[in-house]
């Protein structure tokens, strides 16, 4: 087992990613910068076209997204997520409350009209990634030594930080995001790796290895057929 405190740099390697959908070059930088003093990744895009294609090659733990766009709206974007079955957790963003009803029946998670304080958006960011992890809190505990920080994405055990590999620590995020069910081999495939990459099987039974050899192989039940399942000791 490697533990080691890191640097803050190293840190933000696994913090929160953030994809930002906005064609206002003022608003998108100031919501950015405002992000990012928090410590979350933020990638942007002005066109949903641009949006596609960058989910298509990487995963996201939270998209904002602006309805008004040229072309390619908000609203056709989350449709499209939403038959994709995506279940990234959607910010949208705009200028008028006429669209809070539709942006719901879409899928979106929260909306937020563009006139909100900063602060008040950055409290609704914060409040759908605690969501996502069904967590009001900024740790889980997987057992009485071992916990997870959900902001930072980092595995700690008896106070140390744990050394683990992107990829990993991906895997270990999205069980515990459905931690206490069952999931599949090609269920964690599409929600690690981005749909450009090929299969993964035998990878993820690589990191779902060297997982239980970190934090013990009675955390990580395993089912035939049924896949992975995480188990917790709180919520």
């Amino acid at each position: 087992m490697d533990a080691k405190t890191w640097h803050p740099l190293e840190l933000m390697m696994y913090a929160i990613h953030i994809l930002f959908l906005e064609d206002d070059i003022l608003y998108r930088e100031s919501v950015k910068e405002c992000l990012e003093n928090e410590e979350f990744i933020v990638d942007t895009c002005d066109n949903g076209e641009e949006f596609l294609d960058t989910i298509y090659k990487k995963n996201y733990d939270l998209y904002i997204i602006d309805i008004n766009l040229k072309q390619l709206n908000g609203f056709e974007i989350m449709k499209m997520l939403r038959e994709y079955q995506d279940t990234t957790m959607k910010l949208v963003l705009s200028s008028s409350k006429s669209n809070l009803f539709r942006s719901f029946y879409e899928g979106c998670d929260d909306f937020v009209s563009k006139g909100v304080d900063l602060d008040e958006l950055l409290i609704r960011v914060t409040n759908l990634i605690q969501r996502a992890y069904r967590s009001y809190k900024k740790y889980i505990l997987l057992d009485h030594s071992i916990y997870y920080d959900i902001f930072h994405k980092q595995l700690y055990k008896n106070g140390f930080q744990v050394e683990m590999e992107h990829k990993t620590v991906e895997v270990l995020d999205y069980l515990i995001k459905n931690r206490g069910r069952f999931i599949t081999t090609e269920d964690l495939e599409k929600n690690i790796y981005a749909c450009s990459c090929g299969s993964k099987a035998n990878v993820i039974r690589y990191h779902i290895h060297n997982l239980r050899k970190m934090i013990g192989s009675d955390i990580i039940e395993s089912r035939y057929k049924r896949g992975y399942r995480l188990k917790a000791l709180d919520s």
